[in-house]
């Protein structure tokens, strides 16, 4: 009778959901989702905000502290997010519905290490001071114009442009013209006409050979005749 519990163990350890994972808050992270059963990213430190640019029919999220919920709705869910620490701190994660899939996937700093060098950006680092409005070494204005928006319901009402080694950040003013709530989908290549009360980046109109790294938003939902800021980060093309 004693060979019981050890066969309940055994069936415990064989099932095929991942255990907890640790991986460095350092890089982009890949989570694997289950279908309609949430898994838990654990940040060093307490969340501030999160984007992301799926539909909440399909995926859905939540944040307590320095926890983040996902939830995908639909099996064929992909994407991409960013959250925001209260440091000022931009976490980049990547998402799939995949076997087997994530239970917690805990996010870790590793200490810093005195140097006299510089380190060099990444776009995740350029993207998050953008946000904050922080000046990075070796950055200077540069002469970009804004994109050409064909929706006249949103505007440009202000545009500054930084230049940082081979990468462009562009911190765009947008303004809702209509009298009702407008969101804005963030996601960059998309080619489904975008629903009613939407306005899609995909359709705006760039300025010749620029590839977009990175975007993010201070809020992806625009109330009537309200304002966001828009972050992006641009890489010239030869």
């Amino acid at each position: 009778m004693r060979c019981m519990p050890v066969l309940m163990l055994a069936l415990c350890l064989a099932s095929p959901a991942l255990a907890a994972r640790s991986l460095s808050a350092e890089q982009p992270v890949t989570v694997k989702l289950e279908l309609s059963q949430p898994t838990a990213v654990a940040l060093p430190e307490p969340v501030a905000s999160v984007s992301v640019g799926v539909g909440p029919e399909r995926f859905s999220l939540d944040y307590d502290g320095p926890y983040l919920f996902l939830l995908p709705l639909d099996p064929t869910v992909t994407g991409r997010l960013f959250v925001v620490g209260q440091s000022g701190k931009l976490y980049t994660i990547t998402f799939k519905v995949a076997t087997p899939a994530d239970d917690v996937v805990h996010l870790s700093v590793a200490p810093a290490t005195p140097t006299g060098k510089a380190q060099p950006f990444s776009v995740a680092s350029f993207l998050r001071a953008l946000r904050t409005n922080t000046a990075l070494p070796g950055q200077h204005s540069a002469d970009l114009p804004p994109p050409a928006l064909p929706d006249t319901r949103v505007t440009i009402t202000d545009s500054q442009a930084l230049a940082l080694g081979q990468a462009l950040g562009l911190v765009l003013k947008v303004r809702n013209t209509q009298a009702t709530p407008l969101a804005l989908d963030l996601r960059v290549g998309s080619t489904e006409a975008p629903p009613v009360g939407v306005v899609a980046l995909s359709t705006w109109t760039w300025p010749p050979r620029l590839t977009i790294r990175a975007v993010a938003a201070e809020t992806e939902v625009l109330g009537p005749e309200g304002e966001t800021r828009v972050f992006l980060v641009l890489e010239r093309r030869p």
